[in-house]
């Protein structure tokens, strides 16, 4: 089982194009932070309660050191960013953003990190999307999040065009 941490803005873009449930019929054990919940407006409760999204809650200790690890993080990266990257190194889990910052920095640290494109290739590659409905989303996600890399959002739109797609890598599963 692929074990994934989830930023504000993945949860946001699978909200808005409409791939909630689709993305948890991956299998994809997924966690994230209470202070990433607060920076989403979309109603996330139903797969909290489901235990399909579990929260880590920060303790107060758990708070203190939180802030003692993004001292030593880059200024670009806010407390949210710090929080699901010092998870993803707990758990031994990808991170998924899609904020370049925190990817980049991720990646330096040795966790792997993924976009929502990522996660479009992997619901087509596992046929939980059809090439025609994930063109949609994709379409609805460029409207909707203007920082998607445009060569990259070009290209599966392309391929699916075609009736191809893009094998994902696979991290490791736990």
């Amino acid at each position: 089982m692929i074990l994934a941490i989830q930023d504000a803005n993945i949860l946001i873009d699978l909200h808005n194009a409409g791939l909630m449930e689709t993305y948890f019929d991956l299998g994809i054990e997924t966690h994230t932070t209470d202070l990433v919940l607060r920076e989403v407006a979309q109603p996330m409760g139903v797969y909290v309660l489901r235990g399909q999204l579990k929260v880590k809650s920060l303790s107060s200790e758990e708070l203190l050191v939180l802030l003692q690890f993004k001292a030593g993080q880059p200024p670009g990266l806010t407390l949210e960013d710090c929080s699901v990257l010092q998870l993803a190194m707990q758990m031994k889990a990808i991170l998924l953003t899609g904020d370049n910052k925190l990817r980049n920095h991720a990646t330096k640290c040795k966790v792997e990190a993924h976009g929502v494109l990522w996660v479009l290739d992997l619901l087509v590659e596992e046929t939980l999307l059809d090439h025609a409905t994930a063109t949609e989303c994709l379409n609805k996600l460029t409207k909707t999040n203007p920082r998607l890399p445009v060569d990259e959002c070009e290209k599966r739109l392309k391929m699916w065009a075609e009736g191809r797609g893009i094998t994902p890598p696979r991290p490791p599963t736990k």
